[in-house]
């Protein structure tokens, strides 16, 4: 009698919801080494990459951008976090339009930390992208790394879920001994001193790498694909506290979005329920007191910061898009620096009118019985 023959199991797509509501998983991270952002429309096309991927928030690294701020790319704002003065590495999130509001802080530690915070509805969120040396750099480049990545962690409110994300350069093995830090799908059957490295970071704080948790082909594991186009590794990672593993749903790669990349966006689906009430101290924004730009010391010094910072900001070849929100950028910290914001003066209601009609609506026997 012949064997019935299986049928072949197939990974289902990324946005097969299984008849579930989207409302059931609320986060969309990513992370994603891009290699580099500076180049003339990098930012315009990234964002357009992941508003079509529909990516909530999307930690990046290598964007070889200098020092740390923020940009609108509409839909999404970019919080970045580089070296001074050279364009190396740097790290920063893509906040996509549903996140936009609800973000309650950004905190840019190096060219290779950063965090940000999410206002959830029960435990707010903070997202930690990481960008850590290859495993060629010594151990005393690699243990600062660790001591920084240590000190973010502990920054972090207590209460916070936190999530840590990015190119930790490890390749984490199917070892048994690591118990429930360590998930049994991993690309690689040996672990790396990175990995090591990584393991022991997440279980000395009872955090789980969800990135080995999930059963997947090959090359929905592989984050990283060598030049020879043969190669491929495991290297991006997606870490959770241990209490709120169940809430993360799938972690995979894409290899649909590119932006001439040798990673691959790895993508998390995280349920969680977020803030309905959006956070409206970000939209309010104060008036310049510009009367003060009629002293002439306090419009010189205005005009010198002004040009000193749009030599810097103008001094690469840049696109229109680029080159406006470094214009703008420069004018509101030149104004800041120099005039700062007007005082707000509350209109006080209760005058003179107010306490007499109070006083006749208490009438002259107040008080006695």
């Amino acid at each position: 009698m012949k064997k019935r023959k299986q049928p072949r199991m197939r990974d289902p797509s990324f946005d097969d919801d299984h008849g579930k509501r989207k409302k059931d998983y609320d986060l969309r991270a990513c992370t994603w080494n891009v290699r580099s952002l500076n180049w003339e429309g990098a930012a315009a096309q990234l964002v357009d990459v992941l508003v079509k991927i529909k990516a909530d928030i999307t930690a990046v690294q290598e964007m070889r951008w200098t020092g740390q701020g923020q940009k609108r790319v509409s839909p999404c704002n970019i919080y970045y976090s580089g070296h001074i003065k050279e364009r190396k590495f740097g790290v920063g999130f893509v906040v996509g339009e549903r996140l936009r509001r609800r973000v309650l802080s950004f905190t840019p530690e190096n060219e290779r930390l950063a965090t940000v915070r999410i206002k959830a509805r029960f435990f707010n969120i903070s997202l930690i992208c990481a960008h850590a040396p290859t495993e060629e750099k010594d151990d005393m480049t690699k243990d600062a790394f660790c001591e920084c990545l240590e000190r973010t962690y502990e920054s972090c409110p207590r209460h916070d879920v936190k999530i840590v994300l990015g190119d930790f350069n490890a390749r984490v093995g199917k070892d048994g001994i690591f118990g429930t830090t360590v998930g049994k799908f991993s690309l690689h059957q040996e672990t790396s001193p990175n990995g090591l490295r990584l393991i022991d970071f997440a279980g000395a704080r009872n955090m789980v790498i969800c990135s080995t948790r999930f059963q997947h082909k090959k090359i929905h594991q592989a984050t990283w694909l060598s030049p020879d186009r043969k190669t491929t590794n495991q290297i991006d990672h997606v870490v959770i506290d241990g209490r709120h593993v169940s809430s993360v749903l799938d972690v995979r790669a894409l290899r649909g979005p590119n932006i001439d990349s040798d990673h691959y966006i790895f993508a998390a689906k995280i349920r969680t329920r977020l803030c309905a009430a959006k956070n409206r101290r970000q939209q309010t924004q104060g008036r310049f007191e510009v009367k003060k730009l009629q002293s002439q010391q306090t419009a010189e010094r205005f005009s010198t910061r002004l040009a000193l910072l749009l030599s810097e900001s103008t001094r690469q070849q840049l696109g229109i898009r680029e080159l406006w929100d470094g214009i703008s950028n420069s004018l509101r910290i030149a104004a800041t620096e120099t005039i700062s914001f007007r005082k707000v003066q509350k209109n006080s209601w209760y005058d003179e009118e107010c306490r007499v009609a109070a006083e006749r609506k208490q009438g002259p026997n107040r008080g006695t019985r």
